[in-house]
């Protein structure tokens, strides 16, 4: 028997008993009053986006928020394997508890308007989630398959505070000398002469110059960009006054706020002024200067004057101001935006970018998180993404912190070759052979990958990335697994998230399974499978024989078990307060 059919989730509003939840439809809640899901008749339970530590399913762990709005990737979604998908349609901060202290129990209050819960039900967890992305509009599409294909390259970590002309255009002869199939390169932070300014520091002598270069060279470049402007700008006031930057009720002065960048003001894009600013200066770098996109870093609610000071154009609601801030990078673009932070925003035409991962194996932020936390997403509606970078982010968050070593950089690139997209900050040449190797080699392997994840990227009606239990959801024991993930309906992969490891238990679902390393037919659970270092498993679904002999072929050309555990040949130093003058 569907275990969907054996389950029906329980609601209570209030101080109510506990009922069923009727099949579908809107339930509204009073402001002030919390609405309760009882987990255990819901099954197992997914969504809500980022997180730093993970939980998958939700119910292995619990989750406490009372001022629940955007953060990174998020979205007032949970669904359940009983065939349950719950919407807060909510741009207002929520009171956020899950399972706190194991009591079952997803709870929901808005204390500033009444809530209003959207509910899909069907006879199976995928066919509630098509449901939900139906009515919040299926995520955008991407017409360029190299997009999928791109070995993504940004500065950020090679050079945190070293950002210059010189070195972005040394940057791009190395990846070419190195033989990485990109075709985009992202300058980072640290290119504008102020923060919000967005015009190019001294450092880049002739910005125009250098995008020809650079374009010559095969590359599209993106430039980094937030929508504070840090009260040192020149005419920082001038554009409080004319209704630029967000305005403080009280004192009619610009609405200032800490960010990790400093003093800042908000860019007002909920009204035409700020909105034509913004539109105007990305213009002119795009048709002026040559710049093909924007990555978007900010939009969290954090970074916002508080609410009662905030004098905006049209107040949108914490998390609804994010929305507006897209649907400006839609306009002003080429191409999708990579951006870290969205609430309700599946449907806009944007590369979801993961935040940064530390450089370590563990599930807080670390390795072993990457997969759960990017499966949440993928089932939220943001499948298209970037999964940060490969190895983290060395350096930056802790400048003291120690360099990964070539056992934990090469299982890092061999999850983001399966990935939808593939990035890095801190050049794989940096290690020593075999380790170089191996890297350079999986990104040729998500290479050829492109005409499959363009073809399957297609299909927006189920996620890109999705959970092994997605095209088999009548399989309960899937529902538990989180170190394995889908790319596509044929592609699996089962990735090592622990050092010194060379065999691992796979759990493949229902049919035939091609190790894609030996061509070998699987089925059904796998113990100790071999997985050295390079090697983890990788399966393709008995069929697609194009997939299969596409990428044997690649595969046949990497050395399984060819990088040692121990092994630590990367010096170069990547550290955060490193100055110019101290590059070697």
């Amino acid at each position: 028997m569907d275990i969907c059919s054996q389950k029906q989730l329980l609601v209570a509003i209030g101080e109510e008993d506990f009922s069923p939840v009727d099949s579908g439809g809107e339930i509204n809640v009073p402001a002030g009053t919390t609405i309760r899901f009882d987990l255990a008749s819901g099954g197992h339970w997914y969504g809500q986006g980022f997180a730093s530590r993970p939980f998958f399913p939700l119910e292995r762990g619990e989750s406490v928020n009372e001022s629940f709005a955007v953060g990174n990737t998020q979205s007032p979604i949970w669904m359940c394997s009983a065939g349950y998908a719950i919407l807060a349609e909510m741009v207002e901060p929520l009171s956020l508890r899950f399972n706190v202290g194991g009591n079952n129990l997803l709870e929901l209050r808005c204390d500033t308007q009444s809530l209003v819960i959207r509910i899909f039900h069907a006879a199976t967890l995928p066919a509630a989630q098509q449901q939900l992305m139906k009515h919040l509009g299926w995520p955008n599409k991407i017409t360029d398959p190299s997009v999928f294909g791109d070995a993504f390259f940004t500065t950020w970590t090679q050079y945190p505070r070293c950002i210059m002309q010189e070195r972005v255009v040394g940057m791009a002869r190395e990846i070419r000398e190195n033989g990485y199939p990109c075709s985009t390169l992202i300058i980072d932070d640290r290119w504008e002469s102020s923060y919000g300014s967005l015009t190019f520091s001294s450092d880049f002598p002739d910005p125009k110059a250098m995008m020809d270069e650079l374009h010559g060279m095969g590359f599209r470049v993106i430039l980094w960009t937030t929508p504070f402007v840090n009260v040192e700008t020149e005419g920082f006031e001038d554009l409080a006054r004319e209704g630029v930057v967000l305005r403080d009720k009280e004192t009619g002065c610009g609405g200032v706020f800490k960010w990790w960048g400093g003093q800042a003001g908000l860019i007002d894009v909920t009204g035409p002024t700020g909105r034509d600013w913004l539109i105007e200066k990305l213009e002119y770098l795009k048709d002026g200067l040559g710049v093909d996109g924007f990555k978007i870093d900010g939009g969290d609610a954090v970074y916002m004057p508080p609410p009662d000071k905030a004098d905006w154009a049209e107040d949108k609601g914490p998390s609804g101001y994010v929305d507006e801030l897209l649907s400006v990078f839609e306009e002003a673009s080429t191409m999708p935006c990579p951006n870290r932070t969205a609430w309700l925003s599946q449907g806009r035409s944007i590369l979801w970018n993961l935040p940064g991962r530390d450089p370590h194996w563990g599930i807080n932020n670390g390795l072993k998180s990457l997969v759960p936390v990017t499966l949440h997403m993928a089932l939220i509606g943001y499948d298209i993404l970037l999964p940060g970078i490969v190895g983290g982010r060395m350096q930056t968050a802790d400048s003291s912190a120690a360099l990964p070593m070539d056992e934990m950089m090469v299982r890092w690139a061999e999850i983001h070759a399966f990935m939808p997209t593939m990035q890095f900050s801190y050049w794989p040449w940096n290690y020593a052979s075999p380790a170089a190797d191996v890297i350079r080699q999986y990104a040729g392997v998500h290479k050829a990958l492109e005409p499959y994840i363009f073809e399957q990227a297609k299909d927006r009606t189920s996620p890109l990335l999705r959970p092994i239990w997605y095209d088999a959801p009548e399989v309960e024991e899937l529902y538990l697994v989180d170190d394995e993930f889908m790319l596509g309906s044929d592609l699996l992969v089962a990735p090592v998230l622990d050092p010194d490891t060379s065999a691992r238990d796979i759990l493949l679902p229902p049919g035939s399974w091609r190790d894609a390393w030996t061509g070998e037919l699987c089925r059904g659970k796998l113990s100790e499978h071999p997985a050295p270092c390079p090697g983890c498993g990788i399966f393709v679904r008995e069929g697609n024989v194009e997939l299969s002999n596409r990428l044997h072929e690649k595969l046949s050309e990497i050395q399984r078990g060819s990088v040692l555990s121990g092994t630590e040949s990367s010096t170069y130093e990547s550290k955060l307060d490193r100055d110019v003058a101290g590059m070697g």
